[in-house]
Order: C-alpha cells, then sequence, then structure tokens
C-alpha cells in the first residue's frame, strides 16, 4: 500500500490549539499579519458572529492589499449575497465545492470537508473546526469541542500545495461578480459601511490577542507532514487520508488512541484495526454518547454495531457531557506519531469527503497532545455490553434522551442499514 504525503525539511515551530478561544485568537492573528496571500478552505462558514468577525479581517487584509483565495463547501456557504458581493468587489476569489445540482444524484453528498487556512505560504492552520460560533464558544448553545494545530514554517509551502490542488480542482466553481447594478451597488456601499462601523468582538480586541501569544509555548518540529485528498471527479476522491491511516494502523506496534465524534468503520479501516487488534495493539476510541452526538443516523448506526465492537476488543470510551459535542478527530500511534485535522472514522471520511490532516512526531508536542486525549477521556465513561440494560438507561432518562432514544431505534430498522455507506 502507498500513500502519498510530504515531508518538509526544515524545522517548523507548532503550537496545539485545544482551546477554543485561543484557536479564534491565533486565526485572527493569522489573517492580521498576512502580508501577501491569504487561502482559506472550510466546510462551513456560518453567520454570526464569528464568520463576521473573519469577513471583517479579510475585507481589511484585502484592502491593504493581500490576495485572498477561499473554497467553501457548496452546501454550507452561509455568507449573505450581498457580502459576498462586497468580498468580490475587493478582489477576493471565492469558489464553492460541489454545487447542488439534481443531474449528480448520489454524488451530491460528495463534501469539501478539509479545513485549512494558510498565510504567505508560511503559516496555517488545520483541524476540525468551522468558522461558526458554535466551534469557538461564542454563544449560550451547546458548542462543539475540537482541535487544531497552528504551524510556522517551510511546511507551509506544502499546505499550500494542499490547498491550490483543491483550488484547481474540476469540482469548484468561482464564483463571478455579480452585474453591478444600482442594488448591487447600494448593497456593496452599505456592506461596506457595515464593516467600517464594526466593533471587533472582545476576543478578537488587540490586547487580548497579544496576551495569548506572550503565554502560547511554540514547539520546535523538525519532521512535519501534511496529508490531503484531491478531489478528481464526483465519482471518486483520491483517499490519500484513508492510504496514510492504514499504513499506520499496519505498522503500529503498541496502541492506538483515537478521539472522533463518530464512529461507523469502512471496510478497509476496520480489518486493518481489527488486524492490529489480534496482534496484541490496543486500540481505544473515546466518541460521543447518546447525550453528546449531534447525528441521529450516525448513533443508530453506532448503537446497532457497538455491542459486537467491544466483544471484538475495541476499547471505547462515551463523551458525557450537558453543554458539549465532541468533534476533535485526532490520532495517536504508539505514543510517537500524533495526527490532528478533519478526518473522522466514519464511511464519508474514508471513502467520500475530501479531508486534510496534519502529522507532528516531536516528543514534547506528543507528550501534549497525549494530555488533551487523556482530559478528554477524564470525561468519558467505558462502554460496555449491556445484554439486559438498553442504552437509554446507562445515563439519567430525561424527556430529551428519551425522544432521541426512541428516533434512533426507529432509524435503526429503516434507514441507517440502507443508507450506512453514506454516513
Amino acid at each position: 500500500m502507498w500513500v502519498t504525503y510530504l515531508t518538509v525539511v526544515g524545522e517548523d515551530k507548532v503550537v496545539i490549539l485545544d482551546d477554543p478561544e485561543v484557536s479564534l485568537k491565533m486565526r485572527v492573528h493569522l489573517i492580521r499579519t498576512s502580508t501577501k496571500t491569504l487561502d482559506i478552505a472550510t466546510y462551513i462558514y456560518g453567520n454570526d458572529e464569528v464568520s463576521t468577525q473573519m469577513l471583517s479581517e479579510l475585507i481589511r487584509a484585502a484592502k491593504r492589499g493581500v490576495k485572498i483565495r477561499m473554497i467553501i463547501d457548496a452546501l454550507n456557504n452561509k455568507i449573505p449575497k450581498e457580502l459576498s458581493s462586497l468580498l468580490l468587489s475587493l478582489g477576493i476569489r471565492i469558489k464553492l465545492f460541489n454545487s447542488f445540482s439534481l443531474k449528480k444524484h448520489i454524488h451530491n453528498v460528495t463534501r469539501m470537508h478539509s479545513k485549512i487556512t494558510v498565510s504567505d505560504q508560511s503559516v496555517y492552520i488545520v483541524g476540525g473546526r468551522n468558522i461558526v460560533n458554535t466551534y469557538f464558544y461564542i454563544g449560550n448553545q451547546k458548542n462543539f469541542r475540537d482541535r487544531e494545530v497552528y504551524i510556522e514554517g517551510r511546511s507551509g509551502l506544502t499546505a499550500t500545495r494542499a490547498f491550490e490542488e483543491l483550488w484547481f480542482s474540476a469540482v469548484v466553481k468561482e464564483l463571478k461578480e455579480y452585474r453591478k447594478n444600482k442594488k448591487t451597488l447600494k448593497n456593496i456601499k452599505e456592506a461596506n459601511q457595515f464593516f467600517e462601523a464594526w466593533d471587533t468582538i472582545p476576543q478578537a480586541k488587540k490586547i487580548e490577542i497579544s496576551k495569548t501569544i506572550s503565554r502560547l509555548k511554540f514547539q520546535p518540529a523538525s519532521d512535519v507532514r501534511i496529508i490531503w485528498d484531491r478531489p478528481e471527479s464526483y465519482k471518486y476522491v483520491n483517499k490519500n487520508t484513508t492510504n496514510y491511516l492504514i499504513d499506520k494502523i499496519n505498522s503500529c506496534q503498541s496502541n492506538i488512541l483515537i478521539e472522533s465524534p463518530y464512529i461507523v468503520f469502512s471496510d478497509d479501516i476496520y480489518k486493518a484495526l481489527q488486524s492490529a487488534i489480534n496482534r496484541g495493539v490496543k486500540v481505544q476510541i473515546v466518541t460521543n454518547s447518546l447525550a453528546t452526538s449531534d447525528s441521529y443516523l450516525v448513533l443508530a448506526t453506532y448503537f446497532k454495531e457497538r455491542d459486537q465492537l467491544i466483544n471484538l476488543g475495541f476499547d471505547i470510551w462515551e463523551y458525557i457531557s450537558e453543554d458539549e459535542y465532541l468533534h476533535t478527530k485526532m490520532f495517536v500511534f504508539d505514543d510517537k506519531f500524533v495526527t490532528i485535522g478533519s478526518y473522522n472514522l466514519d464511511m464519508l471520511s474514508a471513502q467520500i469527503n475530501t479531508e486534510c490532516m496534519v502529522q507532528f512526531i516531536d516528543a514534547e508536542l506528543v507528550q501534549q497532545a497525549l494530555g488533551f486525549y487523556k482530559n478528554t477521556k477524564s470525561k468519558a465513561r467505558k462502554a460496555q455490553v449491556n445484554t439486559y440494560i438498553p442504552t437509554l438507561f446507562e445515563d439519567e432518562v430525561t424527556y430529551y434522551s428519551l425522544k432521541k432514544y426512541a428516533i434512533i431505534k426507529a432509524l435503526q430498522w429503516t434507514v441507517s442499514p440502507y443508507i450506512r455507506e453514506y454516513l
């Protein structure tokens, strides 16, 4: 089995962004310090405080001469048309991934799930967070617990290449400037005035960002590797990420630690993990519980298969929280290799969606990653086979949990078996 990824010779500086507020500040800092180019790919771009703050930063960057390119999944682009007009008028280029069409039939399911931001081909962020309030804990809603990596150094050239392979693929279509009639020009003017008067959210104030940066410990790393998928057509994706993970799993000798919000194994991933267990490798997974998963269809499939996985030797832990969903995607191999990115342990990531991840092997960074993993696990409960106790009774029974349980049980015997390939 072969895997394509690039190793960049030279030392990078790396920070793992586990704290959502720190992640937000470093993303703002990256944009503000851009001088030449800025490339952004995201699965979801929202229409709230965080997304508006990011747009304001992009507009200021464009006005000072930074060349900006954005790729957004077409089904998850929430930027209003009026704001898109302003961005395009400033020279910001925007491409949408796989716009919906009835002619594509099932191929509409193919999505751009990568999240990567690259500044000046030398600084970048890779991880699982989308540009929406819930990933940065802005607001009182239930938020997504996630993790990213901030990297400065020569591997930024590789990150740029990863972005450009997506930018020039056949499944993205560029937004063109809307015809400049009186209404469009009025909208652009009003949008511009809005951003000129925009009051920066507290987390993005310069003094707050300076304080955060002064407290961060940038760890030197000499072997940073970026692995990404390049979509070739609507029919398939070059799954370099899946090939990479299988290659790592097959070479493991002692343990594999995984954080993933969803567990729906593809055949190839399952076979590799089962083979690892059979040769004595400990495979431990922290995933969502009934209470913390945001996907009813995935839950229906996961709980139908969970007992079998446990009996086969998988050590599964389920995250428990009242105000968070687990959304982190991290793999630790033999306590030596750490991979963080957008890749979920599900069918979509394994076979369909475009994904991006970064690997590092620096001992200090690995220890930091293990610390974050242990912290997540400390808030999880070991999943066990309960022959006579339904999943519903593993937690406190509430109206919400009862309703959720009833829905997933209905899905288990109706829809989910037939669409497992697309979960």
